[in-house]
């Protein structure tokens, strides 16, 4: 009977550890979650320290690196829109105060009463 060699049981551990964040990381940045990603990865950079994976099982981590840095770009597009929006809505707010008379720069508050 062969007893496992700890430097195989310490790596297949590292893999699975490594794979395990990634795929968190890849889940997180598909919600949103960019500060979970980012906790993901840098617990990854840690075991990935003490660690040097073989060629394939760095091609697996590289294709899910991709489909993170997909998701990535896709929130930034997403973002961009939004901030383009938000600039015509503030454009076309002033145009309305600076048609109704009211200077852009005047103060404008809003009171309600109970």
């Amino acid at each position: 009977m062969s007893v496992a060699n700890p430097s195989t049981t310490t790596s297949l551990h590292d893999r699975r550890s490594i794979e395990l964040l990634t795929i968190q990381a890849l889940d997180a940045a598909r919600a949103g979650d960019w500060d979970q990603v980012d906790a993901c990865y840098s617990a990854r950079g840690v075991s990935l320290a003490g660690w040097v994976p073989d060629r394939v099982f760095a091609q697996q981590l590289l294709s899910m690196d991709e489909e993170v840095r997909k998701a990535i770009l896709v929130a930034q597009a997403g973002i961009s829109g939004l901030l383009s929006e938000a600039a015509q809505v503030k454009r076309h707010l002033r145009q309305l105060r600076e048609s109704s008379g009211q200077l852009a720069s005047d103060s404008v508050t809003i009171h309600c009463e109970a």
